[in-house]
């Protein structure tokens, strides 16, 4: 019995993956790994699956002339979820999935808001096409446990995930603040500007996300850019899309487009991705948040983007405008083109900029206030 198989049979039966569904030519395809949903481990460990609760809510439904799976008018709290029904045990079924609203479309995937019908969970899932290929199952599985073994107040929460048609659907936190993108057209749609504190309290998120899963889990995000950081509606700010949606796919496809703006000099010309790579990409990150457009001139193609890159100077901001000496350092330091200057994400948390926005409390920079402001939010209301 392989040592797999072994570990499978030991573990109580959770969300599972079919890894080689899309291959028909296995005769025997690998055992699936089991991914248990962690903000509900707790009661679905405490309570075995109910077939007569479940059969009940059911029948409830048809009597009321509802689809059960259509969504349930279940009270969200303010951050826009609730808590799981500790009276139902369940395993994440593309059946018991309603689409809310779709949030994004791009290379690596589609985004949507989604309920579970049985629990009211509400949660957003990013379908990933999935290659047949072997070394693509034993990258997708070992990126799977990565995320599984993520616990962070700065990663989003990853809930499980499974095999639809030739699609993986990732479930993952429902984070209803939107992207960083999705912010700052906001802001500008506003003629608002993108307050320094603001930015200094989510460059001090990402940097604190990235030194988590460099020393915790040996990760280098790789995909970092505005709309791979999102936040909540309490204004918690988290990275997504490291590792199976973002890095995995794009590894795969080999593909510059798109990502190509944020990648660091040595990445285009060629090297492996050391872990400053991914403070090169926060540095631009941040002068786009903060300037709210791409630094980038538009108008070139990828290659002519990959040279100007590695032989321009780097994109600063301007200097009419009242961004502080600490700030532009702060960026300076991220974008230092040599990797071997530039620091790594723990060494630039002891940066001025970093170290002041860190003692400054929430009464001082109060973000939840602040993306509540942007999108005109309130209890009642689903506006971003």
């Amino acid at each position: 019995m392989s040592l797999a198989r072994s570990r499978a049979r030991k573990m109580k039966p959770g969300l599972h993956v079919q890894l080689n569904s899309a291959s028909t030519s296995s005769a025997s395809p690998s055992p699936a790994p089991l991914l248990n949903s962690r903000p509900l481990m707790d009661y679905l460990e405490r309570n075995p699956r109910n077939p007569a609760r479940e059969n009940q809510y059911y029948s409830m439904a048809a009597e009321a002339e509802m689809d059960p799976r259509s969504i349930r008018s279940i009270p969200e709290t303010s951050g826009g979820t609730r808590e799981a029904d500790p009276l139902m045990n369940y395993t994440l079924r593309p059946e018991d999935m309603v689409t809310v609203k779709k949030l994004g479309e791009g290379s690596a995937g589609t985004v949507s808001k989604v309920k579970h019908v049985p629990t009211g969970f509400i949660m957003a899932r990013k379908h990933v096409r999935c290659d047949p290929n072997p070394d693509f199952q034993r990258l997708l599985e070992r990126e799977l446990k990565t995320l599984d073994r993520c616990h962070s107040p700065w990663i989003v929460t990853f809930y499980g995930a499974y095999m639809e048609g030739d699609e993986l659907a990732i479930c993952m936190e429902y984070c209803e603040g939107g992207s960083m993108e999705s912010v700052y057209k906001r802001v500008s749609e506003k003629n608002m500007t993108m307050p320094e504190k603001v930015l200094g309290k989510i460059s001090e998120a990402v940097l604190n996300g990235l030194v988590y899963l460099h020393k915790m889990h040996h990760v280098i995000h790789r995909d970092l850019k505005p709309s791979n950081i999102v936040v909540t509606m309490e204004g918690k700010i988290k990275l997504c899309d490291f590792g199976v949606s973002g890095d995995l796919v794009n590894s795969l496809a080999e593909t510059f487009v798109g990502t190509s703006y944020y990648m660091a000099p040595e990445r285009i010309q060629g090297g492996k991705y050391p872990v400053q790579s991914d403070v090169w990409s926060l540095g631009l990150t941040m002068i786009e948040i903060a300037q709210m457009k791409n630094p980038f001139p538009s108008n070139l193609a990828p290659f002519e983007l990959l040279h100007y890159i590695v032989n321009q100077p780097v994109p600063s901001l301007p200097e009419d405008e009242p961004w502080s000496p600490a700030f532009r350092d702060f960026l300076g330091q991220c974008m230092i083109k040599d990797f071997m200057k530039r620091p790594t994400p723990e060494q630039i948390m002891e940066h001025p900029f970093i170290v002041e926005s860190s003692i400054r409390t929430a009464d001082e920079v109060n973000m939840q206030d602040w993306i509540r402001d942007v999108w005109d939010y309130n209890s009642s209301s689903d506006q971003a």
